[in-house]
């Protein structure tokens, strides 16, 4: 994320230099050895032939996650999990620090930039992982797991360049519109089959909006939820993400309609006035929070939080849709769906101790305890699903299993979704930029992106097959 990362840069070096002060140091500190004492003339000598047994060296790997944020419980079942781990290797010890949300990601290239930091770093997916490989930060895990290991994985694809797999998935996060049902049933709306069209979409909103209730609820100030919005709504035209590889490196125009149109929709929803009216005053935590209090109708929401918002507004009160179709693509009407992960840094000196222990993460015990402590679902397929209860949730593993889709987030050069989605949702929901301009302002980004950055280009063509 090249602007993204300059802009940062010193806040960033501080955060760093802030977070590695406060860790322990990652080798034990030696003790000072009893000085010698004369044997007495008597004592036996003592036997060479057979030498103590060497001390097993003491190991510390540290790791920087995010998490927590999506997934609540995550923390309770990474201490119990490492908990386990150190009475099972008593010569290791594994300390964590969960970053926040806008510090994840300068924090860690901060790191890459002094080689210290963690062993274990968290990634979201596809580009956000590759980014840093191509820059020399990550290994390959496929050097450290087995194939047979690394098979079970879910959602792990987008991981992959040149023949390794730099990554590993940790748990799988999902997006589908989440709506109370308490709400539409006040204007006669079916609670089970509200909509499936982007048609039947806008009547519901209409008829939610002639009540007095707002349809939908967002907040796109800090850009995040721009990017939620764009790859939920784009992915419908196009047949694979390599179609927006293929754009990035200009094989199409993103003035194109297969890549312009969705910006139609959301303008569509702008102009009929079916969102919150401060949703570019609100960061993405805040619109959920407006949803969650009752104050809108519907949320183009992630899985990951919903066992959580069930807990708050009642699980009689959830209803989840899949995201309406309006395109023609191979994509449309699918789950769109993503892994989180973990990656093992260039630097670390216990690369191996490292991927042993995402080696253990992935046992069926701790999978099938991730669920029990965060009700998200992991991204192996030993996972128990008869876990599942929630009628809710085995309704998106359904959706998961049938039809999977790409985040495209995961696939478009990091600066054409800060730049273009982040800044261009915000301006347009804003009433600055009509749809025509949102779409030639992604053009404009990515062929900045093309000029200023040669090497990730080759890089997206070889990730491409090119």
């Amino acid at each position: 994320m090249k602007s993204f990362r300059k802009s940062l840069a010193v806040w960033a070096v501080i955060a760093l230099l802030a977070v590695l002060a406060s860790l322990p140091a990652c080798a034990p500190q030696p003790t000072q050895a009893p000085p010698p004492t004369e044997a007495p003339a008597t004592a036996a000598p003592v036997p060479t032939s057979t030498p103590a047994p060497a001390k097993e060296e003491q190991i510390t790997l540290t790791i920087w996650w995010w998490g927590e944020q999506e997934a609540p419980g995550a923390q309770t079942w990474l201490e119990e999990t490492i908990a386990e781990y150190e009475k099972l290797h008593p010569n290791i010890k594994i300390q964590h620090v969960l970053q926040t949300t806008d510090g994840l990601i300068p924090a860690f290239k901060a790191a890459a930039d002094a080689k210290q930091g963690p062993d274990i770093q968290y990634f979201w997916g596809g580009v956000w992982t590759l980014e840093d490989a191509w820059a020399g930060s990550l290994v390959p895990l496929s050097d450290y797991w087995p194939q047979d290991e690394i098979n079970h994985l879910i959602s792990n694809e987008e991981r992959m360049y040149d023949g390794k797999l730099w990554g590993m998935a940790w748990y799988l996060s999902g997006n589908s519109i989440a709506y109370n049902k308490a709400l539409l049933a006040k204007v006669g709306i079916d609670t089970e089959n509200p909509f499936t069209t982007w048609d039947e979409f806008l009547t519901v909103c209409q008829k939610l909006k002639d009540a007095g209730i707002t349809p939908l609820a967002g907040g796109v100030k800090d850009g995040w939820f721009g990017g939620w919005l764009w790859q939920l709504l784009e992915h419908q035209a196009l047949d694979s993400a390599d179609e927006l590889k293929a754009a990035s490196i200009g094989e199409y125009k993103f003035t194109d309609p297969k890549f312009a149109d969705w910006w139609k929709r959301l303008q569509e929803l702008r102009d009929k006035g079916y969102w919150n009216p401060d949703i570019t005053s609100l960061d993405y935590q805040q619109g959920q929070d407006l949803w969650v209090q009752g104050q809108a109708a519907m949320i183009f929401g992630n899985d990951t939080f919903y066992k959580g918002w069930m807990d708050l507004i009642g699980e009689e009160n959830f209803g989840v849709a899949k995201i309406p179709v309006w395109g023609k693509g191979k994509l449309a009407g699918g789950y769109v769906v993503t892994a989180q992960g973990l990656g093992i840094t260039s630097w670390s000196p216990h690369k191996q101790e490292a991927a042993d222990f995402l080696l253990f993460m992935h046992t069926p015990d701790r999978l099938n305890a991730w669920y029990k402590h965060t009700g998200v679902f992991p991204a192996d397929d030993r996972f128990d699903p008869n876990q599942i209860t929630s009628p809710i949730m085995r309704k998106i593993f359904g959706w998961i299993v049938e039809k999977p889709n790409p985040n495209l987030e995961n696939f478009a050069p990091s600066m054409l979704d800060e730049q273009a989605n982040f800044v261009g949702v915000q301006r347009l929901l804003a009433g600055e930029i009509d749809a025509e301009q949102a779409a030639q302002l992604s053009e404009e980004v990515i062929q900045k992106w093309r000029s200023q950055n040669p090497d990730a280009v080759e890089h997206f063509k070889k990730w491409l097959g090119k």
